[in-house]
């Protein structure tokens, strides 16, 4: 028969990293986990990327704004393949948790915004 020491104190449950709540404080108000919080449309342009193809070519290391200017020269078919390999994950709008990989719409969204600054 085994017996537990006396002293041992029950551990407390790790908390749950991959759930939003994780991400704020006890007072309810939200621990910003990249620079303000970053969402998809307010990613940093100096902020380093890989735009990586699903077809196997050769990935593109620079900033977010280096991939964005490259999506936005892909023809359709390179669009819908394109996805970028973030450095610091963001939130997404629906979802409780952060992701790491932008899809062919989100840098798209990137794109058009690096089209309206000019």
């Amino acid at each position: 028969m085994s017996e537990t020491p006396k002293d041992q104190t029950p551990q407390e449950p790790r908390p749950d990293y991959t759930s939003v709540d994780a991400y704020v404080a006890g007072d309810g108000t939200p621990v910003p986990a990249t620079p303000a919080g970053a969402t998809v449309a307010t990613i940093p342009w100096d902020q380093p990327a890989t735009m990586i193809d699903l077809e196997g070519r050769t990935p593109i290391i620079a900033t977010i704004r280096e991939c964005a200017l490259h999506f936005s020269l892909y023809k359709p078919h390179a669009r819908d393949q394109a996805r970028i390999v973030l450095t610091k994950p963001v939130h997404r709008e629906g979802r409780k948790t952060r992701t790491w990989i932008l899809e062919p719409f989100e840098i798209a969204l990137l794109a058009q915004r690096l089209a309206d600054e000019g």
